[in-house]
């Protein structure tokens, strides 16, 4: 038996009777072990047998999309409520009345909430919390309203599993429940809604305990989207919510979807869903219930107990740093990997690189590019490998240096003479006895992903720095030793000793700058206390040695932390003295919780990310300095074509915009041939396959002909010398949308397409092409509909005929049609006057549709949709036409949905759009 606050119970009866959540059937709990639901002791909700059980996430056919694959087992070791149904119209706006001001338009109050938003879904779970007098199960610290009163983003947002309030349901919850009571058939769905919401528990189904499981509303969860591992996971929680534009996830299908495209399995919908997504079709129902030692999975599909999360934004770390381009990378104790964050984009973005090698000591690479790691920790006195990575989220081009007796604690550097060279030592051994002289520390070039031959520098492994000139070398852990080198004239005269008074130390590193300060942390010794003034305990102040090893300067902790594992920043640094340091911060359980930045001008330290155990910090800055001096464009838009924004409702889109335009600029010298649309073909072809030209696709999830007119007269004319041919993606039912409807809010929303508008020319064109190259996007937004590391969609046949369109209301001579075909005479005459080919493609659809009104999900009736096509090809443009209405060859496995080929159905479309492109009358 279970109990709860009195307060939680007399609300109870005064709020939940009072409203639909009322079940006249509710009774007590069944003492039967073998019961999974039963009545609440909350009216209006169900009680979950979970403890002790499991259920199956995902699914293993292959046709499913990339993050519905592995099935991963999910087990739970605790017991939670769900509401019997999805919240309604009147207790939601009884309720946000008070909180946000929402207030939703239903036709009745007994329909299910629609078109809310993740966060509002999350706020109406607070409120109730707190009307209940119980923890909430969401942390924030300020909240973003749009103009109707949506809640679109919650600054530091922080879920708290652990907390007894009112919340969202895992995924694992809700599948678990929903298993109990799935029957897609008898659910309100496309066959028998009318496509439209109905009241709730009021379908053909068994309503006994849990209603509208599948059909009715798709419903929010609370995870964050992560790939499963196909391991056994307990209590799981989904992934780590790094940032607002992380993917969430929707279940249970909705009036709108057939009942064969229900399954437990599913996660989203046609497009992804994000956390200030809304539509009328998704809604939410509420759990109750703590979830005791919560597991989370990383972007890599790493198991952790504690998310990690980045603290500070892009314009926060600037403002820190000084520099418009800063990278943070780490070791995760928990699992020995290797993270990073990289801040040169609008969104910080936590990355972690799952591997089967130990990470300690990662350094980034003078240009911001790579990695180099060992692995084994200071003060270790087994084997230790050095190796370098590409600094991205895979990881790639693991390289290890295969050198005899092992390699420790590499640090880049850049050599008088231009050459990049690693420094290392031998052993990252303590330096106490003799044997520390008997180790070496040695420097190897690293040129085109690949070491050179090593070279020794000198005796002792010197593992806390060398200065550039090989003057001075320190090391520490148990002492801070240094080696001071000068020349007499006839021979360099070397001097190995001791500092600070032979007192323990250890973290030591030397300053980047010239200025050959070393920094350190000490273990309260009595140099320091003197110095300081006052006495600390063990790591509690960061101090600073000038270039003979005397105290210059000390930084107290912040309190209730200590520090450890300091390193000076590095990269490209002012002229000045570098005054940044890197370190992480430890808890009273001396967990390595956060990672802070120290600021030497003011002693200042502010924290960058939190996290369960995170080790090594290394902090990389591109600050300006006479090598590098301050850009002639705008360094925060230039180039910046994506920022996130919780309005924009064509965020993926935005994201998807802003990769092609990094690859424009990365290619806009070879590039001979150009294909425009919306995701039909940016799906449908594969630009690395063709033979007849250098393709790029341009092909952007729900844009138009008024995108395409846009960044051929902007972009492809005016910066791609090479260019023959345009392929123009002919949709009927896109060709009914004004300018402003998708093209305007992809141009408005990206700060690099609203700076070029009053910048690009040709004087400033290739360092805005350098700015876009720098740029990285987050590809999660969209990650779980394609295959990885592409823009092709995974199998899963032509899917029911789906219309999202009143068909009726659309006509050929309506203003928004004659505003895209003068867009599509305009591509026309461009493409004379420049002499470039122009094709117009029409990528093939479920076969089914033949058998409605509709040309496609978007209509028109297909008269109409006959009669724009010809519009077009009286223009004298070309029609490929893969579609045939309908009478085509693409097969089920070609298929992907009702109106997106698959990446089989793509390799038949691209081989034969090329196949016709060689035989246009073009030089190539």
């Amino acid at each position: 038996m279970r109990f709860f606050p009195k307060s939680f119970l007399l609300f109870s009866a005064a709020f939940l009777m009072a409203s639909c959540f009322f079940d006249e059937n509710s009774g007590g709990l069944s003492p039967s072990s073998d019961v999974i639901l039963e009545n609440d002791q909350i009216p209006g909700m169900v009680h979950v047998r979970a403890s002790g059980k499991g259920i199956f996430l995902g699914t293993n056919e292959p046709t499913a999309k990339v993050d519905e694959r592995p099935q991963t087992r999910v087990e739970f070791t605790y017991d939670y409520s769900i509401s019997r149904h999805e919240v309604i119209c009147a207790d939601f706006n009884g309720v946000m009345k008070d909180v946000s001001g929402l207030q939703l338009e239903c036709a009745q109050d007994s329909l299910p909430v629609s078109n809310v938003t993740f966060f509002d879904a999350v706020l109406y779970a607070n409120a109730l919390s707190r009307k209940m007098g119980l923890d909430s199960a969401y942390a924030y610290t300020a909240v973003e309203l749009d103009a109707g009163k949506h809640c679109m983003d919650l600054k530091d947002f922080a879920f708290m599993p652990a907390a007894g309030g009112f919340r969202l349901p895992t995924e694992a919850e809700w599948v678990f429940a929903a298993e109990q009571a799935w029957n897609p058939d008898l659910g309100w769905n496309f066959v028998n809604s009318g496509l439209a919401p109905h009241k709730v528990c009021t379908s053909g189904e068994n309503t006994q305990y849990l209603c509208d499981m599948a059909g009715n509303m798709l419903e929010w969860v609370n995870d964050v989207r992560a790939l499963y591992n196909g391991d056994s996971l307990k209590n799981f929680v989904g992934g780590v919510f790094n940032s607002n534009s992380a993917a969430g996830i929707v279940k249970g299908g909705s009036f709108r979807k057939a009942p064969n495209e229900m399954h437990l399995y599913k996660r989203g919908d046609d497009y992804p869903i994000f956390y200030s997504s809304r539509a009328d079709y998704v809604g939410f129902r509420l759990v109750y219930g703590a979830i005791p030692n919560a597991v989370y999975l990383s972007e890599g599909g790493n198991v952790s107990l504690t998310p990690i999360v980045a603290l500070v934004n892009d314009a926060e770390i600037r403002n820190l740093t000084e520099s418009y381009k800063v990278k943070l990378a780490f070791r995760n104790e928990e699992t020995g990997n290797l993270v990073y964050i990289s801040y040169a984009s609008k969104e910080a973005k936590v990355v972690e690189i799952q591997d089967t090698i130990d990470v300690y000591h990662p350094e980034i690479s003078p240009d911001g590019h790579r990695v180099a790691f060992c692995t084994a920790a200071e003060g270790e006195a087994g084997p230790s490998s050095v190796y370098v990575r590409d600094l991205d989220d895979l990881g790639n081009n693991l390289v290890k240096l295969d050198v005899p007796g092992g390699a420790a604690i590499p640090r880049w550097r850049v050599k008088p003479n231009g050459d990049t060279v690693i420094v290392y030592v031998t052993s990252p051994y303590n330096n106490d006895g003799d044997q520390f002289l008997q180790e070496s520390t040695w420097e190897v070039p690293f040129v085109n992903r690949k070491f050179g031959t090593p070279r020794k520098l000198f005796d002792g492994a010197y593992h806390g720095g060398v200065s550039d000139d090989d003057q001075l070398a320190v090391s520490g852990s148990p002492r801070l030793r240094a080696r001071e080198a000068t020349f007499n004239g006839t021979f360099i005269v070397e001097n190995h000793d001791i500092w600070y008074n032979r007192e323990q130390a250890c973290n030591v590193s030397l300053s980047k700058d010239g200025t050959k300060r070393t920094l350190f942390l000490d273990f309260g010794g009595s140099v320091g206390r003197s110095f300081v003034g006052t006495d600390y305990k063990v790591h509690e102040e960061l101090l600073i040695v000038d270039s003979t090893g005397n105290l210059i300067q000390a930084v107290p902790t912040l309190a209730g932390f200590r520090f450890d594992h300091s390193e000076w920043a590095g990269g490209i640094l002012k002229d000045s003295a570098s005054n940044l340091v890197v370190v992480s911060l430890t808890n009273i359980s001396e967990a390595h919780e956060y990672i802070a930045l120290v600021d030497l001008k003011d002693n200042s330290v502010h924290p960058l990310v939190q996290g369960g155990d995170l080790w090594h910090p290394c902090l990389w800055v591109r600050q300006e300095n006479a090598s590098h001096p301050k850009p002639v464009v705008d360094k925060d838009s230039a180039g910046a074509y994506f920022e996130y924004d919780a309005s924009n409702p064509l965020i993926f889109s935005s994201v998807e915009l802003a990769m092609h335009m990094k690859s424009f600029w990365k290619y806009c010298d070879k590039v001979e041939a150009v294909a425009f649309g919306s995701s039909m073909i940016l799906n449908a072809v594969i630009e690395t396959t063709t033979e007849s030209f250098f393709l790029m696709n341009m092909g952007t999830s729900l844009s138009d002909v008024h995108l395409a007119e846009y960044l051929l007269k902007n972009y492809f004319l005016p910066y791609a010398p090479n260019l023959k041919v345009v392929v123009l993606e002919l949709t009927p039912g896109l060709l009914f949308r004004f300018f402003e409807e998708s093209a305007g809010w992809l141009i408005n929303h990206s700060p690099g397409l609203m700076y070029d508008l009053n910048h690009l020319s040709k004087e400033t064109k290739q360092e805005i092409a350098d700015f876009s190259l720098d740029q990285e996007y987050p590809k999660d937004l969209f990650a779980q509909q394609y295959l990885p590391n592409t823009f092709l969609l995974p199998p899963a046949g032509w899917l029911a005929p789906n219309i999202s369109v009143n068909v009726s209301e659309m006509h050929a001579d309506m203003q928004n049609v004659q505003s895209s075909l003068d867009a599509i005479k305009s591509i026309k005459r461009m493409a004379d006057s420049c002499g470039l080919a122009l094709v117009a493609a029409i990528t093939p659809r479920n076969p089914a549709y033949r058998e409605t009104e509709a040309f496609d999900i978007f209509g028109p009736k297909w008269d109409v949709a006959h009669e724009l096509i010809q519009a077009v090809a009286d223009m004298g443009i070309l029609i490929f036409d893969e579609n045939k209405d309908g009478l085509h060859d693409y097969t089920e496995e070609m298929a992907a949905n009702e109106y997106h080929v698959s990446y089989l159905g793509a390799a038949q479309f691209t081989e034969r759009l090329d196949s016709l492109l060689k035989t246009l009358p073009i030089p190539r």
